[in-house]
C-alpha cells in the first residue's frame, strides 16, 4: 500500500516528465492531497448520478448536461473556466461534456472533463461512462499517464480507513433490504435471486468485480453477496470482502434492518 501511494504520489501530486505515448499506471487508492484534478474527480461523478437519475425517469440518457440537472461548482469568486465549445459546461478549473450516448438495446453514456490551457487543470482529462460488467468505468490522464479512479478517492486522508472500505458493503445492504421488501410487497415472499429482485451491485472502477465461489453469490467490488431465506418470512443478507485491507470481514442484514458487522482487520485499521 505505502509502494502504491508513493507511486501515486509520484504520478499525481509531482508530475512525471517525459512521457509521450500514454501508459496505465498500476497504483493503489491515492488520498487528497489537494491537486486540482479533485474537483473535475468529484463533478464528474455528480455527472454520473445526474445521468442515472435521468435514465431512471426517461429510459434513456442525455446529452444535455443542464436537462439532467448537472450544474458545476463555479470558483469561491464567481468565475468560471472558458467554454471549449458548444455543449461544454464549465465548473471552475474544468470544462464537461457528454460525448456520446447509446440507446436500446445497450444503453450508454460517456462523458468528460476537459483541463483548462496555461492553468493548473492543463493537460488533465477525466472520462466516465457506463459499463457492461462493472456498471461504470472511471479514468483519469495526466501528462500521458492514464489510471483508474477509485471510488473513494479524493476523500481527506482521514477517510483511508478500514472503515470507508464498508462504505461499499453498508450501502449495499442497505440496496438488498429495499429490493427484498418491494419484493416481498409484491409476492408475499422473500428471494434469494439477487439478480431477480432487482440487485446489482456496482463494480470497480476498472471494470472488474470480486470472484464468487458459486452461483449464489453476487460480486460487488471488494465484496461479494449473498440472501438465504429464514422460513418464509424472512431472510438473512450477507456481504463478505473478499479483497483489500478489510478481507474477511462479513456484513449482515436481516428483513427488519438488523445490521451486524464482524470485523477481521488489524486495531490499528479503524
Amino acid at each position: 500500500m505505502k509502494q502504491n501511494l508513493k507511486q501515486w504520489l509520484a504520478v499525481v501530486c509531482m508530475g512525471v516528465a517525459g512521457v509521450s505515448a500514454t501508459a496505465w499506471a498500476d497504483v493503489g487508492t491515492p488520498v487528497d492531497c489537494s491537486t486540482v484534478e479533485c474537483e473535475a474527480v468529484r463533478e464528474m461523478r455528480s455527472i454520473y448520478v445526474a445521468e442515472a437519475g435521468y435514465f431512471g425517469a426517461y429510459d434513456a440518457f442525455t446529452l444535455n448536461l443542464a436537462s439532467a440537472g448537472f450544474t458545476p461548482t463555479a470558483c469561491p469568486n464567481g468565475s468560471r473556466a472558458p467554454v471549449p465549445g458548444a455543449g461544454w459546461v464549465s465548473g471552475c478549473n474544468f470544462s464537461y461534456k457528454v460525448t456520446g450516448i447509446t440507446p436500446y438495446p445497450s444503453p450508454s453514456f460517456t462523458a468528460v472533463a476537459q483541463g483548462v490551457a496555461g492553468t493548473a487543470s492543463a493537460g488533465i482529462t477525466l472520462q466516465i461512462g457506463t459499463h457492461p460488467v462493472s456498471g461504470r468505468l472511471f479514468w483519469l490522464e495526466r501528462q500521458g499517464v492514464r489510471r483508474y479512479v477509485d471510488s473513494a478517492e479524493c476523500q481527506s486522508p482521514q477517510s483511508f480507513t478500514c472503515e470507508s472500505e464498508l462504505r461499499e458493503a453498508r450501502s449495499n445492504m442497505l440496496y438488498i433490504h429495499t429490493v427484498e421488501q418491494s419484493y416481498f410487497a409484491e409476492k408475499d415472499k422473500y428471494s434469494t435471486n439477487l439478480l431477480l429482485i432487482g440487485f446489482w451491485p456496482e463494480g470497480c472502477s476498472n471494470g472488474t468485480r470480486a470472484a464468487v465461489p458459486d452461483a449464489s453469490w453476487v460480486g460487488g467490488c471488494r465484496f461479494i453477496y449473498k440472501v438465504t431465506l429464514n422460513g418464509t418470512t424472512g431472510f438473512t443478507a450477507t456481504a463478505k470482502a473478499v479483497t483489500g485491507a478489510t478481507e474477511g470481514t462479513v456484513l449482515t442484514i436481516t428483513q427488519l434492518g438488523q445490521t451486524v458487522v464482524t470485523p477481521t482487520y488489524p486495531g490499528w485499521c479503524q
